[in-house]
């Protein structure tokens, strides 16, 4: 995965640095939801392309879930990634 790539999901985490150990953090998270992806049907191919915006989108809110970001919305973030990751995967078939 690509430094631009993971930029980007720490935009959507609105943070402008992190830590090492975060950054550290943030990559494994985005491996995870890569993998997710993967498990529930996402095409290999479409996961590991960096420039679709739809699977950014996915990686954006599961990074938001996992890093618990707007507190009381975690759950929402959670939800939005799972709608979005079930659109995805149905848009694949």
């Amino acid at each position: 995965m690509s430094d631009e790539y993971l930029n980007k999901v720490r935009v959507g985490l609105r943070r402008s640095t992190l830590t090492t150990e975060l950054e550290m953090e943030l990559s494994d998270i985005v491996e995870q939801c890569l993998t997710d992806l993967i498990r529930i049907g996402v095409p290999e191919l479409v996961v590991r392309d960096e420039s679709n915006m739809l699977v950014l989108g996915c990686v954006r809110a599961y990074a938001r879930w996992q890093f618990g970001i707007d507190g009381d919305n975690a759950e929402r973030n959670h939800e939005e990634y799972i709608e979005m990751a079930d659109n995805l995967r149905k848009g694949c078939r």
